[in-house]
């Protein structure tokens, strides 16, 4: 017999909330994003440039984080920029994690 709660959806502020974790947990990914937090709305060959990889492998990560509305988009004649939709709930994130990794490197150096 099988069990109902092998059935059941996951809830979908769960499931969008581990698919950004996924996603900025890619460093590129992050690199990206910290890029346009500092910087404002960039065009992929800047953003390129900066995280030293190719113009397609931007536009793949760019694609993905806007999928997860992280990042923003418009496109005009001279090109496309790219900024971050929500930057105070991306810099809370950012924020955690910087204090997260201090602490459990505190936490290394308290065990020594």
């Amino acid at each position: 017999m099988e069990r109902s709660f092998w059935r059941k959806p996951m809830k979908e502020a769960l499931y969008r909330e581990s698919r950004i974790a996924k996603a900025l947990g890619e460093p590129a990914r992050y690199h990206i994003t910290e890029l346009l937090l500092k910087h404002g709305p960039l065009r992929v060959s800047d953003i390129a440039k900066k995280v030293r990889r190719s113009q397609p492998t931007v536009s793949h990560h760019l694609s993905v984080l806007r999928g997860l509305e992280i990042v923003r988009y418009e496109t005009r004649s001279d090109g496309t920029d790219y900024w971050i939709k929500y930057p105070r709930e991306v810099r809370v994130i950012i924020s955690a994690l910087r204090k997260f990794i201090k602490r459990t490197q505190e936490g290394l150096e308290e065990d020594l």
